[in-house]
């Protein structure tokens, strides 16, 4: 029978040095693999960059008073005399006498218009004889705020020359037909019918 040998692991010097750097190693890359966070996204961090509303509101006021002066330009070359109002918007109502006073057409009231508008330079752009009368009703239809605020300076079977700036009218925009982007409009209007509210 033969007998196992017993041996003894024995390492020299030099063994034992390159046991130990290896040993060192391999936990200095299990720590490492097990320490490392786990990998995140970079946050993105969008800035919506919003226009300074400071020189937004400066810049629309600036126009406002630029159209201002062309109109008034315009009206001294065409010998209109004109009324502002309190929101940029010009008119002037042609003399008629009248045989019994009637009051002013309020918000509610349907009303119907004779018109032709054109750009301040001239160029026409409609007509009721092209597109038959203009309804609306004042306060509550959609038609270009600055009609609807002369409107209620005037009684039913005026006439009058209504100028509008853009900021009142179509503004940047235009109405995508005859009337471009920031276009000063000049209604020549008169009040066909005027369908009272039930509470007026």
């Amino acid at each position: 029978m033969l007998k196992a040998e017993k041996r003894s692991f024995i390492l020299n010097p030099m063994q034992l040095k390159e046991l130990s750097i290896f040993v060192m190693l391999l936990t200095s890359l299990l720590m490492a693999g097990g320490c490392k966070p786990k990998y995140r996204q970079p946050e993105v961090q969008e800035k919506i960059i919003a226009p300074d509303q400071a020189s937004v509101i400066e810049s629309n006021q600036l126009m406002i008073r630029q159209n201002a002066q062309l109109i008034r330009d315009q009206a001294t070359v065409r010998g209109w005399t004109l009324t502002e109002t309190g929101t940029g918007v010009f008119y002037q109502r042609y003399p008629l006498k009248r045989s019994e006073p009637s009051k002013k057409i309020e918000p509610g009231d349907r009303v119907s218009l004779e018109y032709e508008v054109r750009l301040l330079n001239g160029v026409f752009c409609y007509s009721s004889k092209d597109k038959g009368l203009k309804q609306f009703i004042v306060e509550k239809s959609d038609a270009e705020s600055g009609l609807h605020e002369v409107i209620q300076l005037l009684h039913p079977g005026d006439s009058a020359l209504v100028v509008i700036p853009p900021h009142r009218a179509f503004g940047l925009t235009g109405d995508g037909d005859r009337i471009p982007p920031r276009a000063i409009l000049v209604y020549d209007i008169r009040i066909d019918s005027v369908i009272r509210h039930q509470n007026n």
